[in-house]
């Protein structure tokens, strides 16, 4: 059964109720204009796209964030919570189901940036509440001293084959991008042949870890041979020399493509700084900043073409279809269910 709004509100209440709010600040040259941006976006992603902002439009630039493990779900409830006075003007998430939630919610105020004409519409919500752009894709991190790159698995079907038995590690599904894909995966075959593809993991030795960058440091180190993460975590890991390397995946063979995780951006609805959230989204969404998003150590993939120096591997990939209402809908349901059968808590 959906979710309503008010469910969600009840439900992450208590953690709402103890989730503090991080604050940092852009200024600009002088004091004048500003925007208050919630984002779940690391800061080393997110500040010096801030400067260049503000460096451009004069604009200072506050931002709220949250704790890493469940920054995103914390957000969501306190603007849930202050709909009707936000204390911010955008919310700029680093996925896209809890951004469905506050559309869901009435949170978010719709908004067609002329800045996003050309991006694909299956990265736009229907109702202009939210635009997608700069993905990861959901990736098999592998270390290279122990796996041979033709030996990944194509799709994450091979997960439950017995030579990676007890050898691979995912995030708990509690989260962040794990839980939005492994929901997207229980919507797309069906709960009765996910649930089963799950069980087949959990009996082949899956390991939990707590989460996308701590399967990365895993691998890395060689204490798992191959595990399930973001691809923004591997170039991480990458760029440290570490040894490892990454295949983005087909899902399975009655649901192919790449898990493509987008950013989204929002204008907050009934924000005391529409005109500054307007200009911010717009600036967040254009072509030149998604090229240089994609230039970044993170290496967002541009969901439009920019002319981005990516690998053609990561540029042609083809996404499987999700559909952001329905995920929005059930990632907090199916996200305990998939834990508790991950766990071998429930048949």
């Amino acid at each position: 059964m959906p979710w309503k709004p008010r469910t969600v509100l009840i439900l992450l209440a208590a953690l709402a109720a103890v989730a503090g709010v991080l604050i940092c600040g852009v200024r600009g040259k002088s004091a004048g204009a500003e925007v208050v941006v919630y984002t779940s976006v690391d800061a080393e992603a997110a500040l010096p796209l801030f400067q260049r902002f503000t460096k451009e439009t004069g604009i200072e630039v506050t931002c709220r964030t949250d704790s890493e493990a469940s920054k995103t779900t914390g957000m969501a409830e306190r603007l849930l919570q202050l709909k009707q006075r936000p204390d911010g003007d955008v919310f700029w998430n680093s996925e896209q189901s809890f951004t469905q939630v506050l559309a869901n919610g009435g949170a978010l105020e719709p908004y067609a940036s002329p800045s996003a004409k050309d991006i694909p519409d299956e990265f736009k919500d229907a109702q202009s509440r939210w635009t997608g752009f700069g993905a990861r894709a959901r990736a098999l991190i592998y270390n290279t001293q122990k796996v041979q790159r033709d030996d990944v698995p194509k799709t994450l079907e091979g997960l439950a084959d017995p030579r990676w038995k007890g050898r691979f590690v995912i995030a708990k599904p509690l989260y962040g991008t794990t839980r939005s894909h492994l929901v997207a995966m229980v919507l797309a075959l069906g709960e009765e042949r996910a649930f089963k593809l799950f069980r087949a993991w959990r009996d082949n030795g899956l390991i939990l870890a707590e989460s996308n960058s701590d399967v990365r440091n895993r691998v890395a180190d060689g204490t798992c041979d191959l595990g399930l993460t973001d691809s923004d975590d591997v170039f991480s890991a990458m760029d440290r020399n570490k040894p490892v390397d990454f295949v983005v995946p087909g899902q399975t063979a009655d649901w192919p493509g790449a898990f493509l995780i987008p950013h989204t951006v929002s204008v907050l609805k009934n924000c005391p700084r529409p005109k500054e959230a307007r200009l911010f989204v717009d600036y967040l969404l254009r072509p030149e900043t998604e090229r240089w998003l994609a230039e970044q150590p993170a290496r967002q993939i541009p969901v439009r073409d920019v002319g981005a120096k990516l690998p053609a591997s990561l540029l042609d990939l083809r996404p499987a279809r999700v559909d952001a209402a329905r995920l929005a809908d059930n990632v907090l349901p199916l996200g305990e269910k998939i834990y508790r059968v991950l766990l071998g808590e429930e048949k």
